[in-house]
């Protein structure tokens, strides 16, 4: 996912420097490393905790789709139906 520069908001793919202004975006880049282990490990066990976890770094509706998905592995149907409703009353938004 492209970061941008809190700096001079450029969108970098690489880094750890923005390619613009130079500004060091490690600790971004390591956010966002974080992120995704804590996503593929929620794939991997079909667990919720590690989603929460991935939501406090950064929301995004990748992140529901997949509370929603494991919700119904779990057989919690309920909660995935109120999940998928959730990302469906963001504005400009539509379920996957």
């Amino acid at each position: 996912m492209p970061i941008p520069c809190p700096c001079c908001k450029a969108s970098n793919d690489a880094g750890p420097n923005c390619r613009r202004c130079k500004a060091d975006l490690a600790l971004l880049y390591a956010i966002e490393a974080d992120r995704t282990a804590l996503i593929e490990r929620a794939r991997s066990s079909n667990c919720i905790e590690p989603l929460d976890r991935a939501e406090q770094l950064r929301q995004g509706d990748d992140i529901v789709r997949l509370r929603a998905t494991v919700m119904l592995l779990q057989r919690d149907f309920a909660g995935a139906l109120r999940t998928y409703h959730e990302l469906a009353s963001r504005p400009g938004e539509r379920p996957a």
